[in-house]
């Protein structure tokens, strides 16, 4: 890029074209498009183009983008694959810089017909100064700017960037993790990448101020070496998060089908994680997790952990997940069980590490007492708490009671360590998993870092230890 800046056009522009617009409100692309960034608010001039239309939603169409009154600072092309060589040298002639590719039918297809227009617009897009994301994506959503032309609607704006080869994961993501109170600096489409690379948008959120985090999507990848530089350099002021797929054989025949690319081995992205520091993910949900361990926890000391839960069966578990994860369960020191021993009953219970502090749960009061000592104990770097989600209408008040206090506690945690709480149901009741969901954004909204499953607040917390660990060497 010819400047550190130059993608602002793109991301923040001030006028919009969308080639293949039309009045069919169950049409796809091109018409959802427009739709959805008139609703969503976009205040820059709006430019449908499509040669059978003279008004669509009540804004002037045009024949093409020649015949458009002002240069756009973005061109969305949502037409057959066949017409788009053609608005590529439109755009080339009339001076457009930037160019999203919505169209799909090229490589990925597998066809003569599709190859040959892949080299046909690539080679447009190689001798012009046209910055092009696509084809075959959805391409940029931008809350700063108002450009969310597809996806959810945005919630707010916040620090997560995502990069994904796919537009599906995209979409979702923006779905769920908006529902966790994990908000969006940007999020990037770029499908077959024949203009615009990963490592653009690298560049560019290396040094955006919005961005604090970047995910990253991959199926193939286009300068490997330039990538990983890139992200070994991100990675010591941002955390970037990276989910490479197809590294098994039916993963890699559908990548190429996905978006043309090749998948790549997977002890070269073993050593890719080794070499870069980025923190590994293997699915939409566990970006989310990640987004939700950096954007709420402190710093970790060490990796001895305490799991605060009840019942025993249920806090052996605990115990073997956190070992797989890689995270320790020391005991507590001696003077921390004196204490407990003292309000605690041993039957029933347990004060060591996992604390099985069954009668706690839905007592505040003892609640309080035991959160208060066990965090601080020394042997202590991290806590898991560990919410059952069981309860009759009786203690109903209580419960709440306890989950208002944790909110309190950890948003003032005077420890300064990393706090999760994980939650466990009982069954998979409909009444047992809206509780939960809904305990879930809850305490996510309210800034914690909170999860579905101990494994997950295990598997995010190691992760988030271990991206310290490896900024420390």
């Amino acid at each position: 890029m010819a400047s550190l800046r130059v993608l602002d056009t793109l991301f923040y522009p001030k006028s919009v074209s969308i080639v293949g617009a039309s009045a069919n409100p169950s049409g796809w692309g091109g018409s959802n498009f427009l739709t959805d960034l008139l609703k969503r608010g976009y205040q820059g001039n709006v430019y449908p183009v499509n040669p059978k239309a003279t008004v669509i939603s009540g804004l002037k169409c045009y024949p093409d983008v020649k015949s458009l009154p002002e240069i756009p600072d973005l061109v969305i092309i949502a037409i057959p694959a066949p017409g788009v060589p053609q608005v590529l040298r439109d755009c080339v002639t009339r001076g457009v810089k930037n160019v999203h590719i919505f169209s799909s039918g090229f490589s990925e297809t597998g066809e003569e017909e599709g190859r040959k227009l892949d080299a046909e617009i690539t080679d447009i897009i190689s001798n012009s100064d046209l910055r092009v994301v696509g084809p075959n994506c959805m391409g940029i959503w931008v809350p700063g700017s108002k450009l969310t032309y597809w996806g959810d609607e945005p919630k707010g704006i916040g620090s997560l960037a995502l990069i994904s080869q796919s537009g599906g994961h995209g979409e979702f993501l923006t779905l769920y993790a908006q529902q966790l109170g994990i908000y969006f600096s940007k999020v990037i489409s770029f499908g077959n990448a024949r203009g615009l690379q990963a490592s653009d948008f690298l560049e560019y959120f290396a040094a955006d101020p919005e961005t604090k985090m970047i995910a990253c999507y991959f199926e193939g990848m286009k300068q490997g070496g330039k990538v990983t530089k890139m992200i070994a350099s991100i990675n010591r002021a941002k955390p970037v998060f990276v989910w490479k797929s197809g590294l098994t054989p039916s993963g890699a025949r559908a990548v190429s089908s996905h978006t043309g690319s090749l998948a790549g081995e997977e002890k070269i992205w073993k050593a890719f994680y080794a070499q870069t520091g980025a923190v590994p993910v293997n699915s939409l949900e566990e970006i989310a997790d990640m987004a939700l361990a950096f954007q709420h926890l402190k710093h970790a000391g060490g990796r001895r952990v305490l799991l605060l839960g009840g019942g025993g069966g249920n806090s052996v578990a605990l115990a073997d997940i956190c070992s797989r994860e890689g995270l320790d369960v020391p005991r507590l020191t001696e003077n921390t069980r004196l204490e407990l021993n003292k309000f605690i009953r041993l039957a029933g219970n347990s004060v060591r590490n996992p604390v099985d502090a069954w009668s706690a749960q839905d007592t505040p009061d003892l609640f309080h007492k035991t959160l208060e000592l066990t965090v601080n104990d020394p042997n202590i770097d991290a806590v898991i708490i560990d919410r059952l989600v069981w309860h009759t209408p009786d203690d109903r008040l209580k419960f709440d009671q306890v989950n208002d206090y944790l909110i309190d506690f950890v948003k003032h945690n005077h420890s300064q360590k990393p706090i999760v709480i994980s939650l466990s149901g009982v069954n998979s009741s409909l009444a047992s998993v809206t509780t939960k969901t809904e305990l879930l954004q809850k305490f996510t909204r309210a800034g914690i870092a909170a999860y579905a499953s101990t494994i997950n607040a295990a598997r995010a917390l190691s992760k988030f230890i271990a991206y310290h660990e490896f900024l420390a060497r």
